[in-house]
């Protein structure tokens, strides 16, 4: 059963050149699930969502875990997997089993885990990635990549290779 203390809001402060940025993470317990919002300066960074928690030291397990991440005030991106850890303390996640990513500009990822970076705010994998780009309409697939939160960049830590239409580039 879920054992945390009524709202925990965590407060941490992180230095960029020279002026402090506040960032919170405030944890939500329902009976067995979960949800954690992290803001900055009272903006939405991003939710999560679990279904079903275990608690262990510092980190929350969830299964059934659903992330929304924001920009600007609106949903930038959505993971979804079966299950993952949260770390209250450095605010990094990791997404594990069927991990499902769509972005708001029509990109959708699969892979076996996703991990999000706190510190560099990014979201990246070593595992194989299928990466599908409905505006292109192309299929990419690779071993390793990491891109932000709206997956406004893709950058591929393996050769890729892929399918669907040719680009034409200006010669």
């Amino acid at each position: 059963m879920w054992r945390i203390l009524f709202l925990t809001p965590i407060l941490i402060a992180t230095g960029c050149k020279g002026e402090e940025k506040e960032k919170a993470a405030q944890v939500e317990p329902g009976a067995d699930s979960v949800k954690v919002i992290t803001t900055k300066k009272g903006r939405k960074l991003w939710v999560m969502k679990a279904a079903k928690v275990k608690e262990k030291g510092d980190t929350l397990i969830g299964f059934g875990v659903s992330v929304r991440f924001y920009r600007g005030g609106k949903v930038s991106s959505v993971l979804t997997a079966d299950s993952g850890k949260y770390d209250q303390v450095s605010g990094n996640m990791v997404a594990f089993g069927k991990v499902h990513l769509v972005s708001s500009d029509s990109v959708e990822m699969w892979s076996r885990s996703l991990r999000w970076d706190e510190k560099r705010q990014i979201i990246w994998t070593e595992d194989s990635v299928k990466i599908y780009d409905k505006k292109r309409d192309r299929t990419l697939y690779a071993r390793g990549m990491e891109t932000d939160a709206s997956v406004s960049y893709i950058k591929f830590l393996s050769p890729v290779r892929g399918e669907g239409k040719e680009e034409e580039f200006e010669k």
